[in-house]
């Protein structure tokens, strides 16, 4: 026999023999409390219907004896009502459950209340015809009848009290028998206790001591430690699995050192792949530096050089000093197409930026994994924001996203071995777009490794670790933020990205705003030139001279904001990169809000936008922009571009 079942009949015997001692036991005093009850009722009820009828009795011998005195010719039907009242109280006596000897005593009483009625209506009628010797004489049988009655209820009563008392000792007696059996019932698990205790140290407390001490002796590093094996039951089969183990543990622990060099240098390896990771990203900050400032000078150089030489060649010029300053613009470029290779070095891969919906993104890859995920007992709940919030974001990047969070979130449940849930949200302010998603599988073991590369809890080749390590990267290069963290249920990611304008805001009444100016052929167009190089102001302006265009010039982009606020112009040209609260795209901002229409007609002049994090503004907003070093025909084209296409200012 197994402990199993050696446990399950010492507990099973004491305990059948407890619920059927205790549903005996419940139904016999179940039944004498019912039985008591009921006798209970019918003595409140007998002893208000005696009371009823003894009143009753009287009322009719009170009118009864009023006849002597006064004689009443309505005495008759006076007399009928009453008795038809004790007759009908009678009935309700009989209808009672009460016993056999209570009804026959009842059915006596009636008799003897009908005989009186008789001689009730006897004596009347002696009265009536003069003759009051005879209703005298009538009057002490009628006396004699009324005791009779009496005598009758006093035995109903008798008979009641004898049948609740048998009740009562019924109950008693169940009570003390009931006291017995428990007293048997408790020494019976008394035994039983005493037997399990032995049993459970003979059977269990030994083999689990002897494995305990095994493992002791195996944790200090004795490899030949082995447990004894003293049955052939569960902890049996038990000691067998644990010597197994041991005997794995001894085979694995000869090759663990081999293991160790091979994983330490696995180790080293990736150690100097981070090293040089971030030599290179040190060497691409380096070099976007220096590119940014060779390309202000370079600029000043070329556009100079091009202006020098536009001038030689013409009339009063010479050639030769024209070809000198080819050759020199001719070097210039190629030393922009040597910090523009340095820059694509060092540049990161900015992400296609586009205007979405995550609402619509998100039900596209639920839709693609919904049914396999239900054929394997996971459900999907969706819980979306209304209205379909709008980020500006790479779609496939986001896609992507979606689907490493849903593919983690079912490979934990399918961990767990039973059906599961994962909750998809999404909600959004004023600033933000959240997207979540919520499972009930085991829950994060590290929340704070989560997003660590080649970190993984899953089996082996059952994961590389990058899943969410790729979200991590992807929400950061779209300026967000993923957290992961347990619930009360499971996991739970969220995902926070800003949210997108689906375009510049309208024209804000109260605001003031750029007015059409006079458009008559010989006003020349103006433009406003933001940089803090001297230099590139200097050249610029010359550009636009050379183009028929007044050139307005500020140092800083707070120069630029004091000039716009108290002059109107046709076109601004600005730096991103310039010292001051207010640099390029601030001042893009101010024109948005206050110049809206002038907004169109904005173009950035940079020679680096490493660093920045501009894509998304760019892709939002749409602004024109050159790279510096520029040629003249790149910088007119460019303006005779966006003056066309901006429309009146």
């Amino acid at each position: 026999m197994t402990i199993a079942r050696q446990f399950y009949t010492l507990i099973s015997v004491p305990l059948l023999l407890v619920i059927a001692f205790a549903a005996g036991f419940t139904f016999q005093f179940t039944y004498l409390s019912a039985e008591a009850a009921r006798l209970l009722l019918n003595l409140q009820r007998t002893e208000l219907l005696n009371r009823e009828l003894a009143r009753g009795n009287l009322l009719e011998s009170e009118e009864l004896r009023r006849q002597f005195e006064s004689l009443d010719p309505a005495f008759p039907d006076t007399f009928r009502r009453l008795d038809y009242a004790l007759g009908e109280k009678y009935t309700q006596y009989l209808r009672l459950d009460i016993g056999r000897r209570e009804r026959l005593t009842v059915e006596r009483i009636k008799a003897l209340q009908q005989e009186l009625t008789i001689s009730s209506m006897a004596i009347y009628r002696e009265l009536h015809s003069n003759r009051r010797p005879a209703a005298v004489a009538r009057l002490h049988r009628q006396a004699e009848l009324e005791g009779h009655i009496r005598d009758g209820f006093e035995e109903l009563d008798r008979l009641q009290l004898e049948t609740l008392g048998v009740v009562l000792a019924h109950l008693n007696g169940s009570a003390t028998s009931g006291f017995g059996w428990v007293l048997s019932l408790l020494a019976v698990l008394a035994i039983v206790i005493v037997a399990s205790t032995l049993l459970f140290r003979g059977r269990i407390l030994r083999p689990v001591r002897a494995i305990l001490e095994t493992s002791d002796r195996l944790r200090r590093g004795d490899l030949t430690a082995r447990a004894p094996v003293y049955r052939a039951d569960e902890l049996g089969r038990l000691t067998h699995g644990f010597n197994f183990m041991a005997d794995a543990l001894a085979a694995t622990h000869s090759g663990l050192e081999r293991k160790v060099e091979e994983r330490t240098q696995q180790l080293k390896e990736m150690q100097n792949q981070l090293i040089q990771a971030e030599k290179m990203s040190a060497v691409g900050l380096l070099v976007s530096g220096v590119a940014h400032e060779l390309n202000n000078p370079l600029a000043g150089i070329m556009g100079f050089a091009e202006l020098a030489k536009m001038e030689l060649r013409g009339p009063d010029g010479s050639a030769a000093a024209a070809a000198r300053l080819d050759e020199m613009v001719s070097q210039v470029e190629r030393c922009r197409r040597i910090v523009s290779n340095l820059l694509q070095f060092a540049r990161k891969q900015d992400p296609h930026l586009e205007t979405i919906g995550v609402n619509e993104v998100v039900e596209q890859v639920l839709q693609l994994r919904e049914y396999e995920l239900r054929t394997r007992n996971t459900t999907l709940v969706r819980e979306f924001a209304p209205g379909n919030p709008v980020i500006a974001a790479d779609r496939d990047n986001i896609q992507q996203v979606v689907l490493n969070l849903l593919n983690n979130a079912h490979d934990a449940i399918q961990e767990t071995g039973r059906p599961g849930t994962i909750w998809v949200r999404t909600r959004a302010d004023d600033s933000h777009v959240v997207l979540e998603f919520l499972d009930d599988g085991p829950g994060f073991q590290d929340a704070e490794r989560a997003f660590d590369p080649f970190y993984t809890t899953k089996e082996v080749g059952k994961g590389t670790g990058l899943g969410l390590s790729v979200c991590y990267g992807i929400v950061r290069e779209h300026q967000g933020d993923i957290v992961a963290a347990n619930w009360e249920k499971g996991a739970r990611v969220t995902v926070t990205l800003p949210a997108s304008r689906s375009g510049p805001p309208d024209d804000r009444d109260g605001q003031p705003s750029v007015q059409p100016r006079d458009s008559a052929a010989d006003r020349r167009l103006v433009a406003l030139v933001v940089d803090d190089e001297q230099m590139l102001l200097r050249l610029q302006a010359s550009f636009l001279s050379r183009m028929g265009m007044t050139a307005a010039v500020a140092a800083t982009g707070q120069e630029g904001v004091g000039y716009l606020q108290d002059h109107a112009v046709d076109l601004v040209i600005s730096d991103v990169r310039m010292p001051g609260p207010v640099d390029g795209v601030q001042l893009y901002e101010w024109v948005l809000e206050h110049r809206p229409l002038l907004a169109k007609h904005f173009i950035f002049v940079s020679g680096d936008l490493v660093g920045l994090n501009l894509g998304d503004f760019f892709a939002r907003t749409g602004a024109a922009r050159i790279a510096k070093p520029f040629r003249f025909e790149e910088y007119r084209s460019l303006i005779r571009r966006v003056l066309e296409s901006g429309g009146p200012v």
